[in-house]
């Protein structure tokens, strides 16, 4: 079992969940799968919190950006799709509040409470904390609230000071086409569907960088794996995760490999009767070569189930040979079983859990996933 300390944090459309990843345990008994064993938890409906929010870890706190409130009455008949409205203290549909909570307190729920106001409001906002400052961008939305200027912003934690940043070349965006956000060296990338743009800290700039378009096809093969510039992960809908190895120079996949699920996890799926998102599962960062993946569901009960598992990855350098690959090592010959290709992924925990009836039926997906160190 992994003894790294940190929590992992996942959220839906309507809670945030905390949980340890090295107290996971697959246990599934007589169909009936077991509550999760959340460090923390809350439900934004009864809390008055925005949705699809952007979050951030600093230290022991939580940050919290952006988001949308919605009405609870919509979700009394499951055919409806939830609807936007103003909540009762007259904020703005699109939540410009940041939010901190203590991770350190006792109490089972995320304490939130209002810090600040970004200069306009972000739904579905993309974070990134850079020197100790939070970035924050607005995402793509169909509310035409999400692109009030200013769309990019920086918050200080700790000054409690949000200051408006130069607006980038890329809003409003015509489709859902915002992917990846990210820092590499002293600048902030942004893939827009086939282009990529920098944002140089130290000038605080915005360019197009031209010559990287064919070098934009990459991000379209998944996730990239942290500690490695050339392997990406990305499951198929039956539940078959896919590594693909890019060639650096033509950003072309050189290699794919199959991996299947370690067979203990597939039992209880289907004992549990289990029917799992694997097209909308999230992978969380977990340190350098380290991952961890975020699947949602339901059961024939039509409650949430979450399968959680995290494993480590590490390129083969002995010959390689065909095998039935799963994620999980063959201790007894020392020798990981998932050797077919280029990469072994040895498994640390996995959990399946219930996390009770869904309020709505676009609670079928994870919206974002994270994790904490020395938590």
């Amino acid at each position: 079992m992994s003894k790294e300390k940190g929590l992992l944090f996942f959220g839906t459309a309507f809670r945030l969940v905390a949980i340890d990843p090295t107290e996971m345990r697959i246990v599934v008994k007589d169909g009936k799968v077991p509550p999760i064993p959340a460090r923390k938890s809350v439900n934004y409906l009864d809390a008055g919190l925005p949705h699809c929010a952007g979050y951030a870890v600093q230290g022991s706190n939580l940050y919290m950006m952006g988001g949308h409130w919605m009405r609870k009455e919509a979700l009394d008949d499951p055919r409806k799709i939830p609807n936007v409205e103003s909540p009762a203290d007259g904020e703005a549909v699109i939540n410009s509040n940041v939010y901190v909570a203590d991770l350190t307190t006792k109490s089972m729920e995320f304490e939130f409470s209002a810090v600040c106001k970004t200069n306009a409001p972000k739904n579905k906002p993309k974070v990134l904390e850079v020197e100790s400052k939070l970035y924050v961008m607005s995402n793509f939305s169909h509310m035409p609230e999400s692109y009030d200027t200013p769309t990019f912003e920086v918050y200080d934690p700790n000054t409690n000071i949000v200051e408006a940043l130069p607006e980038p070349p890329f809003f409003p965006p015509a489709f859902d086409d915002q992917r990846w956000f990210g820092k590499l060296g002293e600048k902030i990338f942004v893939r827009t569907k086939n282009l990529l743009y920098c944002y140089k800290l130290e000038t605080k700039r915005w360019s197009l960088i031209p010559t990287a378009t064919r070098h934009i096809k990459v991000f379209r093969l998944g996730f990239l794996v942290p500690g490695f510039g050339d392997v990406f992960l990305k499951f198929h809908n039956n539940g078959v995760l896919w590594a693909y190895l890019a060639d650096p120079i033509y950003v072309m996949p050189m290699e794919d490999q199959e991996f299947k699920l370690e067979e203990e996890a597939q039992k209880a799926m289907i004992e549990g009767k289990i029917h799992l998102q694997w097209d909308k599962a999230k992978f969380v960062r977990m340190g350098k070569f380290r991952v961890g993946a975020v699947v949602a569901g339901e059961d024939m009960d039509k409650n949430l189930v979450v399968f959680i598992f995290t494993f480590v990855a590490s390129k083969v350098d002995w010959p390689r040979s065909r095998v039935d690959p799963y994620l999980l090592s063959d201790e007894a010959n020392g020798v990981p079983k998932n050797t077919s290709y280029f990469l072994s992924l040895t498994c640390l925990n996995m959990g399946i859990y219930n996390l009770g009836p869904r309020p709505s039926l676009q609670e079928d997906a994870i919206v974002t996933a994270f994790f904490a160190e020395n938590l």
